[in-house]
């Protein structure tokens, strides 16, 4: 293979009506050549991505015996195949993250297990039943007021306090039951003195 730099003649045969309906409009000669006499980047591109049919065979001739040409070809290839390949991992982690549902039983299951750990401390206090029926008559509204706002604002779609919630809720459970651990031996241990 030679370098040539020299643009080979435009050539246009005239078809008939026939032969131009079934054969695809090819490529205008302004975008066909880069300034130097070599193919330009859109030829380039479309051969890449297996256009072949609308290159004139003049820019197919001169790509297939200059070496240059040849060369940025390689490079449009595999900048194709690399693109392909991206848009194709793009489209899978779209689809993938699309299926991801709210985990709304979990959260529902961490706020019912940080109410069970409530009720002992509503029990103990020092007004015993006065102090429950306090909390029963006051709090309990309240209590549900609030699940009853964070179930509207997790059941928006997309919403990124789902994810938020569901992870401090998650290290808030963590963090109690180290706390716990460490703390609940020590007490018994003073008490037994």
């Amino acid at each position: 293979m030679s370098d040539t730099n020299q643009r080979p003649p435009a050539h246009r045969g005239s078809l008939t009506p026939s032969a131009a309906a079934s054969s695809p409009e090819l490529l205008p000669d302004d975008l066909v050549w880069a300034d130097g006499g070599h193919a330009s980047d859109v030829v380039f591109t479309a051969l890449a991505d297996g256009q072949h049919a609308i290159v004139p065979s003049a820019v197919l001739a001169h790509v297939e015996r200059c070496t240059t040409c040849t060369t940025h070809l390689g490079h449009a290839a595999l900048l194709s195949l690399h693109a392909g390949t991206e848009l194709d991992a793009r489209a899978e982690h779209e689809r993938v993250s699309a299926r991801r549902p709210l985990p709304r039983l979990a959260i529902a299951l961490g706020l019912v297990v940080a109410a069970l750990g409530l009720l002992p401390s509503i029990v103990d206090a020092e007004g015993g039943v006065s102090a429950a029926r306090s909390f029963v008559t006051r709090d309990v509204p309240l209590y549900l007021k609030g699940i009853a706002t964070l179930v509207h604002r997790l059941g928006e779609p997309g919403s990124a306090a789902g994810l938020v919630v569901t992870y401090v809720t998650a290290a808030m459970l963590v963090v109690m039951g180290i706390a716990v651990v460490r703390i609940l031996p020590k007490a018994q241990k003073e008490n037994s003195r």
